[in-house]
C-alpha cells in the first residue's frame, strides 16, 4: 500500500510549502510528556495513528560541501537537498529541496520513481528531465545538483510522531532514536550500520504559516522549552565534521 499522502496520479504531483519552523531539543522523558499533551489537544497524522513511523533521508551534498558549510556558518539563506522514504516503503521516494530564509522554510517536493532515485544517487541527474513538464521542482533540483556535482553525503533515520491542526497549516513533530550512516548511503539498504546521533534527546519541531495558535503555545509553555538551531543533517556528518585537516 502507498503511504497515502500524494493521491492517485502521484508521480505528477508536486508539493510546495512556506512555513515558519521552530526547533527544540528535549530530553526523552520530557518528550513523552509533550506527546501526551499533544495527544489531548491535536489530531495525529494518519500515518502515525497507531504509533511512530520511520523516516529515512539521504542527504545530497555538493562537491564543495556548500550546504553543510552554510549551515555551520549560520548563513541566513541556505538549502538542503534530500531523497526520502517512509516505513521502508520502496514504492514511494520523495525528492525535496528545503530552503531557509531567516525563520521561514520553503520546501518543494516531488515523487520520483525508485529507478530514477538510484540514478540521482549515482550522479546521473538527467533522469530529472522527465519531470520538468509536470513539476518545477524537477528542473530546480536538476540545476542545483548538476552545477554543484551533488553526491550522497549521509543517511539519517529516525522515528516520528506527527500532529496537525488545520489553521495556519500547523504541524508539530517529535523525532526520536535519530541515527546516521556515512558509509551506507543507499535508501534501500536495511542492513547498514548506523551510529546514534541523539538517543537521549528528541527533536520537537513546530511548523506553521502565519501564526501559532494561542492554545498550542500556551500548552507548550509549561515545558520551558529553549529554541535550538539543531540540524539532523549536520549532526549526522560526524566523520566529516571531526576530520582533522
Amino acid at each position: 500500500m502507498g503511504f497515502g499522502i500524494w493521491g492517485n496520479d502521484r508521480m505528477k504531483e508536486e508539493r510546495l510549502s512556506l512555513r515558519k519552523e521552530i526547533k527544540y531539543i528535549v530530553p526523552m522523558a520530557k518528550a513523552v510528556l509533550i506527546r501526551n499533551c499533544l495527544d489531548r489537544l491535536l489530531a495525529r497524522d494518519a500515518y502515525c495513528a497507531d504509533g511512530a513511523y520511520s523516516v529515512r533521508s539521504l542527504y545530497m551534498e555538493s562537491v564543495n560541501n556548500t550546504d553543510f558549510s552554510e549551515k555551520i556558518a549560520g548563513t541566513s539563506h541556505r538549502k538542503k537537498v534530500r531523497l526520502r522514504i517512509y516505513n521502508n516503503e520502496t514504492s514511494l521516494c520523495k525528492l525535496e529541496i528545503k530552503e531557509k530564509q531567516g525563520e521561514w522554510q520553503y520546501k518543494q517536493s516531488i515523487l520520483v520513481e525508485e529507478s530514477d532515485a538510484k540514478e540521482i544517487m549515482a550522479g546521473h541527474y538527467g533522469v530529472l528531465k522527465s519531470y520538468f513538464q509536470d513539476a518545477g521542482t524537477g528542473l530546480k533540483a536538476y540545476k542545483i545538483m548538476q552545477q554543484g556535482h551533488y553526491r550522497p553525503a549521509v543517511l539519517i533515520e529516525y522515528e516520528r510522531m506527527a500532529y496537525r491542526y488545520p489553521m495556519y497549516d500547523t504541524r508539530i513533530t517529535i523525532d526520536g532514536n535519530i541515527r546516521a550512516s556515512e558509509s551506507c548511503l543507499s535508501l534501500w539498504d536495511t542492513g547498514g550500520s548506523y551510529s546514534p546521533v541523539s538517543y537521549e534527546n528528541a527533536i520537537l519541531e513546530i511548523k506553521y504559516s502565519g501564526k501559532l495558535m494561542g492554545f498550542i503555545s500556551a500548552a507548550l509553555a509549561q515545558f520551558n522549552l529553549e529554541q535550538s538551531a539543531y540540524s539532523k543533517y549536520c549532526a549526522g556528518r560526524r566523520a566529516y565534521f571531526d576530520f582533522d585537516y
